[in-house]
């Protein structure tokens, strides 16, 4: 007998979120989509009757630990719903749980050391989980991009149409991860353990290594195939303000626990560019022809 499975997707209004709920529809998993601010997740009581009643067998939760998102109380509440309603729980986290040095590639059996505010909330979210949920797939990702909203390809994008020049970093080391890949991965990951016991954390990230300025060089050779861009010339300058528009260079992280454990391998994150970038402009057309 194939066991029952049904997903709640919290942040289905983000791009990971966005893109786990496409790939669910697709893939015709029975799932509910709910934004991040249409549920109060710290009212455990509401939040328990909720979930009762839509009876998911995993929730995933594409919320980050960042800015408004995900606090370790709500990881607390979560965890105790998902405890008591015998319910699955996946959280997003990151790999700013670890501090960055030079050439170090991070394992899952590494002891986290955030530097940042960032990190230290994305660990103390992790933690909570861990203390109150043993049936939890904590899952660490990278420098995520996507082309939706305000994210750093829309901000390459707008750099290289209002400026004739280009001035970035090529020194520090990013491993840029697609929102469309994560969700792929989570899907994957929610999906086996309905038959084993895979609980744990687990890290995931694109195959290649870049730095900003190889990255913003794919961006913009890719966009030049659907629009005209003011940029002509691109300059390594790692003290240039426009770098500060950026997420920082993150920690690398190793992926073999989850090739291991569920045979998902590292993607390219070029291939995955070009879909999205294809993507962002095909849904412009559209919206020109429609006006």
């Amino acid at each position: 007998m194939i066991p029952r499975f049904h997903l709640l997707i919290l942040g289905a209004d983000n791009p990971i979120g966005r893109a786990l709920t496409e790939q669910a529809q697709t893939k015709q998993i029975p799932f509910h989509a709910i934004h991040s601010t249409d549920w109060d997740l710290t009212d455990q009581t509401k939040l328990q009757a909720r979930l009762a009643d839509l009876s998911p067998t995993f929730l995933i939760n594409c919320i980050s630990p960042f800015e408004q998102g995900t606090t370790a109380q709500i990881a607390n509440t979560l965890g105790q719903v998902c405890v008591g309603l015998n319910i699955g729980l996946l959280q997003l986290s990151s790999n700013r749980v670890f501090s960055q040095q030079e050439g170090e590639v991070f394992k899952e059996t590494d002891e986290p050391s955030p530097k940042t505010p960032e990190g230290k909330l994305a660990l103390a979210v992790e933690t909570a989980i861990k203390s109150v949920c043993p049936q939890h797939l904590i899952l660490r990702v990278g420098w995520v991009f996507s082309s939706e909203g305000h994210d750093d390809v829309s901000k390459l994008l707008e750099l290289a149409q209002n400026n004739n020049e280009l001035y970035l970093s090529n020194t520090k080391p990013l491993c840029p991860t697609s929102a469309c890949d994560i969700a792929s991965v989570m899907l994957a990951m929610v999906s086996q353990t309905r038959f084993a016991p895979l609980w744990g954390t687990y890290h995931y990230c694109s195959a290649e290594q870049t730095t900003l300025f190889k990255f913003a060089e794919v961006v913009v050779a890719e966009a030049r195939q659907y629009e005209d861009l003011q940029v002509h010339e691109m300059t390594v300058d790692a003290s240039h303000h426009m770098n500060g528009l950026f997420s920082e260079s993150s920690p690398k992280l190793n992926t073999r626990k989850i090739l291991y454990t569920f045979g998902i391998k590292p993607k390219a994150w070029r291939q995955a560019l070009s879909r999205i970038l294809k993507k962002r402009y095909a849904g412009k057309n559209k919206k020109k022809t429609a006006s």
